[in-house]
Parts: structure tokens; C-alpha cells; sequence
């Protein structure tokens, strides 16, 4: 190696890979890949439920946007199967990011798993790959990343959605990363100042101007209180419209259909529906073993909604691209749309979609 390395390595990575659980992964991971600050690197974690699929988000010098799915495996003998390669390319979309990684302690993906990720360009990460991301961060060694599939050079080009997700840079510890197998602190060497995590203190914020407005602020909201009461003040300041409704929906529904998982609809629609007219559909293809991977060939566009009272009616368009994924059967891949979908909420305690269909 020509660069001199951070840190002693440590001669069995193998061992300390096996003994994290799966957040442990993802936080080892996302400090390992810290230590590229200093060269323009970014590393964010998302948080902890509802992640649609990502759990760091990388950026590299050049502004190009990885978000990574983690999966963690007891058995890192056993592959790892679709869901991982669905939830990262879900992901890709929800982050805004050019490329998705599925990243694993695991030896291998499944043949299909494989399949899924070479039609969706998904970078593959097993436990060889982490073993090298490993040896890169404690040389800062960016060759080594272009091993792994991180590209360097190549300034970002494609078009970005913009992602709706608050992301909170990744603070490393310096130490923590590297620790050895015994619990014992490996022999290391001063880190640079600039890998050191740094604490910009926030300028002062002017309380005279804060404390002039306050009487206004409390007047109007006793205001409100009087004539609306409290709850429905409070309530309705955190309820989501019904465009909110029907975007998260969309989103909500193509994640079922890539992981034959409904739960995250129930957010958004009301039960009966999803009961009716989207589990009989999942529970259909999981019996096979298959799943319609699903993504959007052009981002959905909201062409109006109505809203009269409690009932709302919402009309979008959609194009999407399908690919069905069966054990042992030859993949089929179609273009669906355009087409228009036709939505209606009901407002009680927040909006839900209770009604659905298209053309």
C-alpha cells in the first residue's frame, strides 16, 4: 500500500464482521466509509423506522448519491435473498440517489437476488466487499472504493428526484470502528484533525426580535382555541393533505408490491380497502414466491384534487415499469401506463384513501 495506514489493521475482520448485530452493521459501515471526509466524502443515516429501504446514504466528491440497504445475517453461510435488492432500488428513489447498494455480512446473494440487481444496476456489497471497504478506509485509500463499485471522477450527470427525507450526517468515532475482536482497543495512531468530529456552535438567535412577536403569536392562538377548540387546532396543524395522502400511498404501494409487505399502506389507506383489493393481489404472488418489482419510468404527477368537506377526490398519472420475479421462471417485463388513477379520501381523525381505480 502507498498510503500510510489510520490504523493498525485488524488481522481477523472476519471474526468482528460476524459478531455485529444488524444495526451495529450499519453504524460500523457508515464509520468506516467517515474516514473519507477529509477527501469530500458524506456519509448520512436515515432513521430507524419507516426508512423506505435506506440506512446510510453515501455522497461522494463529485455529487454522486448512493443509498445503501444493510441486511444482516446470523448465518453469514446462508445468501441473501430478493427483499434486500427490492428495498435498496425502492430507495433509490425515495433518497434521490444514483445508485443503490445492497450490502450484506453475508457470503453471496441468491441467483435471483443477483438477477434483480444486474436489471437495476444495484451494487452488490457481501462480506468480501466490506473486507476490502475495511483495508480502504484504514489506508484512505479511494482505489480501493472503485473495487467495491464507488465511482470517483466522474462528476453526477444523471437527473436526481429530490428527496423528501431528512438525512443527519454521520458523526464517526474515531475509535469505535476500531476496536479489536477482543474488546480490547487496537494500537492506533493519531487521527488527523480533520477526520475529528467537529462542533460548529450556532450563531446566537435575536431574542428581542422573538420576544416582540410572542404577544401576537399568543393572542391569535387563544384566538383559534376559542373558536375552534384546542384539539382541532392541534390536530389539523399535523394532519397531512390529501396530496401528502396520495403521494405516500403511491410510494407506500409500489414497497408492497416490491417486497409483498402491505404494512406501510396502512398509513394511508383505510383497511377495508387494502383487505379488499391490494392483499389478495400480494398474498397471490407470494404463494408462488414471486414478487412484481415496481418503479416509476416517470415520476407520478397529481393532475387535481377536489375537496368538499371530509371527502376528498384525487386524479394522478403514472407510468411505471413491471418486472415479475419468479423462482425458476424466466422474468417478464412490461411497461404499464400511462394511465390515470382516480383516489377517494375520507376525513376522520386524518385523510385516508378509501376507494380506488384507473384506466
Amino acid at each position: 500500500m502507498e498510503h500510510e495506514p489510520l490504523f493498525e489493521p485488524d488481522p481477523d475482520i472476519t471474526k468482528r464482521l460476524e459478531k455485529l448485530d444488524g444495526e451495529g452493521l450499519e453504524l460500523y459501515v457508515a464509520d468506516l466509509l467517515s474516514t473519507f471526509r477529509p477527501l469530500g466524502w458524506k456519509v448520512y443515516v436515515t432513521k430507524r423506522s419507516r426508512d423506505f429501504g435506506g440506512d446510510l446514504v453515501l455522497d461522494n466528491p463529485d455529487g454522486i448519491r448512493y443509498v445503501i440497504q444493510a441486511k444482516h445475517r446470523q448465518d453469514d453461510e446462508k445468501a441473501i435473498g430478493l427483499s434486500a435488492v427490492q428495498q435498496a432500488v425502492a430507495a433509490k428513489a425515495a433518497y434521490g440517489a444514483h445508485h443503490s447498494i445492497a450490502m450484506s455480512n453475508a457470503v453471496d446473494f441468491s441467483e435471483p437476488a443477483k438477477r434483480l440487481a444486474a436489471y437495476n444496476k444495484t451494487i452488490l456489497w457481501t462480506k468480501h466487499e466490506l473486507q476490502k471497504l475495511y483495508f480502504a478506509s484504514i489506508y484512505r485509500d479511494e482505489k480501493l472504493l472503485q473495487e467495491i463499485g464507488l465511482e470517483l471522477g466522474k462528476p453526477a450527470s444523471l437527473p436526481r428526484t429530490q428527496s423528501t427525507f431528512e438525512l443527519v450526517p454521520h458523526i464517526p468515532s474515531p475509535v469505535s470502528v476500531f476496536v479489536s475482536q477482543s474488546g480490547q482497543q487496537a494500537e492506533q495512531k493519531t487521527l488527523p484533525l480533520e477526520v475529528r468530529p467537529r462542533f460548529t456552535p450556532k450563531a446566537p438567535k435575536n431574542k428581542s426580535r422573538l420576544l416582540l412577536w410572542a404577544p401576537v403569536f399568543l393572542v391569535a392562538f387563544l384566538a383559534a382555541i376559542a373558536i375552534f377548540g384546542f384539539k382541532r387546532v392541534w390536530v389539523a396543524s399535523e394532519q397531512p393533505s390529501p396530496e401528502d395522502v396520495v403521494i405516500g400511498y403511491d410510494r407506500a404501494y409500489r414497497h408492497a408490491l416490491n417486497t409483498n409487505d402491505t404494512s406501510q399502506l396502512f398509513e394511508y389507506a383505510a383497511q377495508e380497502l387494502i383487505s379488499a383489493r391490494v392483499q389478495p393481489w400480494i398474498d397471490q404472488r407470494a404463494r408462488r414466491g414471486c414478487v412484481l418489482f415496481t418503479v416509476e419510468k416517470e415520476p407520478m404527477r397529481v393532475l387535481g384534487i377536489d375537496v368538499r368537506g371530509d371527502v376528498a377526490t384525487a386524479t394522478v398519472w403514472k407510468v411505471w415499469k413491471q418486472t415479475l420475479v419468479c423462482p425458476g421462471q424466466q422474468d417478464q417485463v412490461k411497461t404499464d401506463g400511462p394511465f390515470e388513477m382516480r383516489y377517494v379520501l375520507k376525513k376522520s381523525d386524518s385523510w385516508k384513501i378509501v376507494e380506488s381505480g384507473g384506466n
